[in-house]
C-alpha cells in the first residue's frame, strides 16, 4: 500500500479524543507527523512564493485544486507528459489533489448524476468521472480526493442532502476503479451537510469502501454547530484511518477539529492573514505558559498599522523563518506594504507558513505530553477570538511624490 497511517497515541477524556499519528508515503519514503496542516496553493503555486522561497520553509504535503487548472476546454497541464510535480516545480514535495478550492466553496451551477460543476478562472466547467480519471492519470499526485456532490446551500432540504450522499457514493465507486489502476491512495469525502443522520449514513457507507482516508467538510457552518457535525462524521469512521477537515483552518478551528478526531487540515489560514497584511504571533503549549496572566490578546500583528512605522525589531524574535532571521523589521515590512512592493507579501507569507507549521508542532508536543486539553483552555483564554479584520481597511496610501522630487500633476478635465 502506498499510504500507511499509524495511530501513535489516543488520549481519551470525558468528551475528547486527541489523536497523534504518522502518515507514511511508502513510494516517496516520506513520513508526516499528525496532526498537521497541508500547504495551500492557488493554481498550483503557493501564493506570493517561488520555489527558492519554499526550500526555506517546512513544507511537506502541498494541496492543489483541479478546478484551478480547468479554465480552458483543453488545459495546458493535460498536455504536459511528465506529471504535476514537475509541471509545478514541486518535485521534492508530496501533492494532494482535490477538485474544489478548500478556501471557499462558492455556489456554482447545479450538479447532475453525470458531472460535477466547478468554478474556474474561465467560467463554470463540468467535471465528469472520465475527466477526473484523465486528470489523475496525467497528474499522478501522491494522494487524491474523489468526486463529491457538495451542498453549498445552508438551508438545503433533506431530499437534496440525501441525493448528494447517494451521488457521491456512486462517484466514489467509479473513481476507486481508476485510482487502483494508478495505485494512488484515495481520501473519500464524507457527505451529509447539515443533516446528522445523513452524515452518519455517509460515513458508515464510505467506511465500507477500500479508501485510505476521509474528508469531513464543515465549510460555511456556524461555530456553534461545527463540533456536533464533525463528531457525527468522525464517530462513525474507523479510527485507524486519517481524517482531513475543510472549514477548520483557523487556529480555533484546528483545535476544535483535533478535539473531535481530525488529523489533517487545509493551510489556507496562512494565506488569508497574509492577504490582510497580518503576521501570525500566537503561541501554543509551553511557549504560551509564561503569558497566561493576560487575555484577549490579538493572534496576529497588523503590519499596515502606522504604529509600526518606527518599530525596528523583527516580527518575532523567537521565529526561525527567513523574514525574522535576516532580520526584516516590522517598520520595513510596513513600508513595503505601503509602497505596494511584492516583497512585503513574500516576507509575510513566508513567516505565516512557518508559524502555522510551528503551531502544529506545538500541538503535537502538547498531545505527547498529555497536556493538550489544558493548553487549549489556556490558548482560548489568552487570545481574542474575533475574526481578524483587513489591516488595510480605512488605510490611505502614502503619497511619495514629494520625497521623490516629482511634482503632483493637476487633474485634467476632458472636454467632450
Amino acid at each position: 500500500m502506498a499510504l500507511n497511517f499509524k495511530l501513535q497515541l489516543a488520549e481519551n477524556s470525558a468528551s475528547n479524543i486527541f489523536r497523534r499519528g504518522t502518515l507514511s508515503f511508502t513510494k516517496k519514503n516520506h513520513v508526516i507527523q499528525t496532526p498537521a496542516c497541508m500547504t495551500y496553493t492557488l493554481r498550483g503555486a503557493v501564493p506570493h512564493l517561488l520555489a527558492d522561497n519554499l526550500k526555506l520553509l517546512p513544507i511537506e504535503l502541498v494541496q492543489v485544486s483541479l478546478e484551478h487548472f480547468l479554465e480552458q476546454k483543453d488545459p495546458s497541464s493535460f498536455k504536459y507528459p511528465h506529471g504535476l510535480h514537475k509541471y509545478l516545480n514541486l518535485e521534492n514535495n508530496l501533492l494532494f489533489c482535490d477538485i474544489r478550492d478548500p478556501l471557499k466553496l462558492s455556489p456554482v451551477s447545479f450538479n447532475t448524476d453525470k458531472y460535477l460543476s466547478v468554478q474556474t478562472h474561465g467560467g463554470v466547467r463540468q467535471v465528469t468521472p472520465d475527466l477526473w480519471a484523465e486528470a489523475m492519470n496525467i497528474y499522478r499526485p501522491d494522494l487524491i480526493a474523489t468526486m463529491s456532490d457538495t451542498v453549498t446551500d445552508m438551508d438545503a432540504k433533506t431530499k437534496r442532502i440525501k441525493k448528494s450522499v447517494d451521488r457521491s457514493l456512486r462517484w466514489l465507486d467509479e473513481n476507486l476503479v481508476k485510482s487502483k489502476e494508478l495505485d494512488i491512495p484515495v481520501f473519500a469525502p464524507v457527505m451529509g451537510h447539515t443533516d446528522k443522520e445523513e452524515r452518519i449514513r455517509s460515513a458508515t457507507s464510505t467506511a465500507e469502501r477500500d479508501v485510505q482516508g476521509f474528508i469531513v467538510n464543515v465549510l460555511g457552518f456556524e461555530k456553534e454547530t461545527v463540533a456536533a457535525q464533525v463528531k457525527a462524521s468522525t464517530d462513525n469512521l474507523p479510527s485507524n484511518k486519517p481524517r482531513l477537515a475543510y472549514g477548520l483552518s483557523s487556529p480555533e478551528g484546528i483545535l476544535e477539529g483535533i478535539s473531535n478526531g481530525i488529523d489533517l487540515f487545509d493551510g489556507s489560514y496562512a494565506y488569508k492573514v497574509t492577504e490582510k497584511g497580518r503576521a501570525i504571533t500566537f503561541k501554543f503549549g509551553t511557549e504560551l505558559k509564561s503569558e497566561i496572566h493576560t487575555q484577549d490578546q490579538p493572534k496576529t500583528l497588523n503590519l499596515w498599522s502606522t504604529d509600526l512605522a518606527h518599530a525596528f525589531e523583527p516580527l518575532d524574535t523567537t521565529c526561525g523563518c527567513d523574514a525574522c532571521t535576516r532580520p526584516h523589521t516590522k517598520a520595513y515590512i510596513h513600508h513595503l506594504l505601503n509602497a505596494h512592493e511584492m516583497l512585503g507579501p513574500i516576507l509575510l507569507m513566508s513567516h505565516n507558513v512557518y508559524q502555522l507549521d510551528k503551531f502544529m508542532q506545538s500541538i503535537r508536543t502538547s498531545i505527547d505530553q498529555g497536556s493538550f486539553e489544558q493548553d487549549m483552555k489556556t490558548f482560548m483564554h489568552h487570545y481574542s477570538h474575533l475574526k481578524e479584520s483587513d489591516g488595510m481597511q480605512n488605510h490611505e496610501d502614502e503619497v511619495d511624490t514629494d520625497s521623490l522630487g516629482v511634482h503632483l500633476k493637476k487633474k485634467r478635465t476632458l472636454k467632450l
